[in-house]
C-alpha cells in the first residue's frame, strides 16, 4: 500500500481536486512539532497542526504505545448511536470529566465541525418552536395526517425561526451553517441560504489602548442596540445567537470580555440561546479548556471539534426546558456513527496526555512568550501590525493581501508552515506541546521572512 512521493499529487488529481500544499506528509518520520516532507526530505516546524486539530503534535510517544489498541478498535466502524461498547463508555467518561463545563450536562457527538455547529442550531430551533407553542404563537390548527403533523404548517412556522450571527464568521459549510458563514464567497455562493440576522463584529484592533477602548465602547454599544432592536421588531423569532470567541478564518478577530458578557445577556434578554462555536478555539489552545472562559460567561451550548479529535456539542439543562427535547426524544438529532469510535478513544487518550503533561497550562505560558516575540517584530517592522493572541492562538497582520502572501511564502521557505487568516493576516496554530526553544526558532524564521519582505518594499 504505497505510492512514490513524487507521484502522490498526480495520482490523486486523476479523480479529485488537488489544490492543497505541494509536500507529501511522511507519517512515520514526522514527530513532535515537525512534519517530514517525503518529496523534499525536509522537516518543517508545524504552526499549522492540521488546522489546529493536533493537540499533541505528530506521533507523540504515548500515542505510539497505543498503536495495537487503536488498530483493534479501527477494524470495525461501529454505529455508535445504537450499538454501545465498553470503549465508548470509557471514552465518553474521560472526555466529559476533563472538558465538560460545570454548568453543562448534555453531550452529543458527530463527525465534522460544521455538523457539530449545525446541531447546536437545531437544538436551539427545537427549543424555540416549543417556546413559541407554549406562548400560543404557533398556528398549528391545520392537521394534514393522522399523526397530527402538517408539512405546510411546519414549513410556515419553522421559517419564522432564525439564528443570529456576526460578520466575518465561519461556522461551516453544511446546510444551516452556510447561512451564517460569510468569509469566502467560494464556500457559500450558489447554495441556498436563509436571510438570518447578521450583526457587526466589534473586533479589537490591537494594541488595546485608550483610544481603541473608546472606539470599541461605541461600536459594541451599537451592536448590542442592534440586537436588542431586532429582537423587539421580530419578537420570539431568534432561536440562538452564535459566535466564535475568536473568529479564525474571518481574520483571527478578538473581542473584549465585556462585549461577550453583554452579548450573552442581551441574547437571553430577547429570548434566545447563547451558543459559542469552539471548534477551533476549544480544547486548550487559548490557555484555558474553552476560550469563552476568558470572558467569565456561561453559554447555553458550545460546539467542539478539531483538537478534541471527535466533534459534537455540549449543552446546559436550559435546553431541556421542554420535555420533548433533542436530549430526551429519540432521533431528533442523530447520525449513523455518532462521531467515530476510534476518534472518541483517541480523544480520551490525548486528553489524558494533556492532563499529565499540563499542556493547557503550557499553552498559556508559551503563548505569552510567542506573543511577546511577535510584539517585538511589530516594533521592528512597520508593515507588521495588530499582533494579537490568547494562549497559542496568535496572529499578526500585514499592510495588504500581497504582503501577507509574500510573508507566508517566505516563512514556508524558511522551514515553517503557517495559515492565512482573513484578507491580510497570518494565524499561528501550533500544537499544545510547543516548547520555548521552538518558539525561538519560529520567531527567527518570522524575522528572516520579514527582513526578506522588507528588502522588496519601497518606502
Amino acid at each position: 500500500m504505497t505510492v512514490e512521493p513524487n507521484h502522490v499529487h498526480h495520482s490523486l488529481s486523476k479523480h479529485m481536486l488537488v489544490d492543497g500544499f505541494d509536500f507529501v506528509i511522511d507519517l512515520d518520520k514526522s514527530s513532535g512539532n515537525r512534519f517530514h516532507d517525503a518529496k523534499s526530505g525536509k522537516n518543517f516546524l508545524d504552526f499549522f497542526s492540521c488546522f489546529a486539530s493536533m493537540p499533541l503534535g505528530w506521533n507523540h510517544p504515548d500515542m505510539l504505545e497505543k498503536q495495537s489498541e487503536l488498530g483493534r478498535i479501527a477494524i470495525n466502524n461501529i454505529a455508535n448511536s445504537d450499538l454501545y461498547t465498553r470503549e465508548m463508555a470509557w471514552a465518553v467518561d474521560v472526555i466529559t470529566n476533563q472538558t465538560m463545563p460545570e454548568h453543562m450536562n448534555n453531550f452529543f457527538m458527530i463527525a465534522g465541525g460544521a455538523l457539530a455547529v449545525e446541531n447546536t442550531m437545531k437544538v436551539a430551533m427545537d427549543w424555540k418552536m416549543h417556546d413559541r407553542q407554549a406562548k400560543g404563537l404557533v398556528d398549528d390548527k391545520s392537521v394534514c395526517n393522522r399523526q397530527g403533523f402538517c408539512w405546510k404548517t411546519e414549513l410556515r412556522e419553522s421559517s419564522k425561526i432564525s439564528i443570529g450571527h456576526f460578520k466575518e464568521a465561519f461556522h461551516g459549510r453544511s446546510g444551516y451553517t452556510m447561512s451564517t458563514t460569510n468569509t469566502d464567497p467560494n464556500k457559500t455562493s450558489n447554495f441556498i441560504k436563509f436571510n438570518w440576522p447578521r450583526f457587526n463584529n466589534p473586533k479589537i484592533n490591537f494594541p488595546l489602548d485608550e483610544e481603541e477602548n473608546a472606539r470599541l465602547d461605541r461600536l459594541e454599544s451599537s451592536v448590542i442596540h442592534d440586537i436588542r432592536e431586532y429582537g423587539e421588531n421580530h419578537p420570539d423569532t431568534i432561536a440562538g445567537i452564535i459566535i466564535e470567541p475568536i473568529q479564525g478564518e474571518g481574520g483571527d478577530n478578538h473581542f473584549r470580555p465585556e462585549f461577550m458578557r453583554n452579548l450573552c445577556d442581551v441574547t437571553h434578554e430577547i429570548g434566545a440561546k447563547f451558543i459559542v462555536d469552539e471548534v477551533q478555539t476549544g480544547t486548550g489552545g487559548t490557555g484555558k479548556m474553552w476560550a469563552y472562559e476568558h470572558a467569565g460567561i456561561k453559554p447555553d451550548m458550545l460546539a467542539f471539534g478539531k483538537r478534541m479529535q471527535v466533534c459534537g456539542l455540549m449543552a446546559s439543562d436550559s435546553m431541556r426546558e421542554y420535555e420533548d427535547n433533542p436530549f430526551q426524544t429519540s432521533s431528533r438529532i442523530n447520525s449513523t456513527w455518532g462521531g467515530n469510535l476510534i476518534d472518541m478513544v483517541r480523544s480520551a487518550w490525548q486528553l489524558e496526555v494533556m492532563e499529565k503533561e499540563k499542556l493547557v497550562e503550557n499553552a498559556a505560558k508559551r503563548g505569552d512568550e510567542l506573543l511577546k516575540g511577535l510584539n517585538e517584530l511589530e516594533q521592528k517592522y512597520s508593515f507588521i501590525s495588530n499582533v494579537r493572541g490568547k494562549g497559542l492562538l496568535c496572529a499578526f497582520s500585514l499592510d495588504n493581501n500581497s504582503q501577507r502572501n509574500q510573508m507566508r511564502e517566505a516563512i514556508y521557505k524558511s522551514g515553517s508552515l503557517v495559515l492565512n487568516s482573513g484578507f491580510e493576516s497570518i494565524r499561528l496554530r501550533p500544537s499544545l506541546t510547543l516548547s520555548s526553544d521552538e518558539i525561538g526558532e519560529a520567531l527567527n524564521m518570522f524575522d528572516a521572512a520579514a527582513q526578506s519582505l522588507s528588502s522588496t518594499l519601497v518606502e
